[in-house]
């Protein structure tokens, strides 16, 4: 996947979390706020190093610079860091969920 398809907009189809899915997994919360700050970490390390993006083989150019070099791993453990949410939050949703009146409180 390219570093631009992974710090270009969240994805498509992010629903806001329920009070039923804050009830059922509370860790999501967290997980939400933290592909958010992922989300903002990432545009603002690409503001700051737009040539982050110019290699045509998608690997980005660093032309020695230490920062920029340090900017792209961050980017890239950012990258692993989304799909490692992605595939909890998928293993939550299938996981089975509380009925209505089945409320813990």
């Amino acid at each position: 996947m390219s570093r631009t398809a992974r710090t270009g907009e969240r994805r498509r189809g992010d629903t806001p979390l329920t009070l039923m899915d804050v009830l059922n997994a509370p860790e999501l919360a967290v997980l939400d706020v933290l592909g958010h700050a992922v989300h903002v970490a990432n545009a603002v390390l690409i503001a700051q190093h737009p040539h982050l993006l110019d290699d045509e083989r998608q690997r980005g150019c660093h032309d020695g610079d230490r920062i920029a070099q340090y900017a792209a791993e961050v980017i890239d453990c950012a990258f692993a860091l989304s799909r490692a949410v992605r595939r909890y939050r998928a293993a939550i949703a299938n996981e089975s969920t509380l009925r209505d009146d089945d409320f813990p409180f």
